[in-house]
């Protein structure tokens, strides 16, 4: 495991201005609520919600290495609800219908066919599912890609909203970071 990554991922200030547990019940995650975490990378939003429900919570991953960080660290915590699933194709492994929210933390601008990937997603989740979607302020922060590499919020909800996703809320998570809450629209 490349220590530097987990480093990365785990800064602490980014993990504060992230706050996975408070951004997930913001966006409206509880109880009862069947999560899918897209690039779940070392789990800061994975672990969370296993806390906040007891539900499946399904941690997404096309890293071998994080997947072997998340289940050494699913025995540690002893977590019992959370299911990993290698992602190796754009069809993420899911059934259909299967998720209350799905989150994509940080990843979205990393996925080079956008347009399929949300299509994929919408089948994973139930009717009225939501999505969070957490990316870097496309303008110079204190951490993140160079700006270029980043999506502007503006392009974030013009791409979920074309593809039947509503945007219902959206915040600024501190210098960084924004996020936008989508529900999906009925077919």
């Amino acid at each position: 495991m490349n220590d530097n990554k987990v480093k990365k991922y785990e800064n602490q200030m980014r993990v504060a201005e992230l706050n996975p547990k408070n951004s997930l019940i913001k966006a409206g995650f509880k109880e009862n609520m069947v999560l899918c975490d897209i690039g779940a990378g070392t789990g800061i939003f994975t672990f969370p919600a296993t806390e906040i429900s007891s539900k499946d919570i399904y941690a997404l991953e096309v890293s071998d290495d994080m997947l072997e960080l998340l289940a050494s660290r699913m025995v540690e915590r002893n977590t019992k609800n959370l299911k990993l699933k290698k992602v190796d194709s754009t069809i993420l492994p899911l059934e259909d219908n299967r998720c209350d929210m799905a989150i994509m933390v940080t990843v979205l601008h990393e996925v080079e066919n956008k347009e399929s990937m949300l299509d994929d997603l919408k089948r994973i989740l139930k009717q009225g599912g939501k999505l969070m979607i957490i990316e870097f302020h496309k303008r110079e922060t204190p951490m993140g890609p160079p700006v270029d590499h980043r999506i502007s919020e503006e392009y974030v909800e013009k791409i979920c909203n074309s593809h039947g996703l509503k945007t219902i809320n959206q915040f600024s998570l501190g210098d960084n970071y924004y996020s936008v809450i989508f529900e999906l629209l009925p077919n």
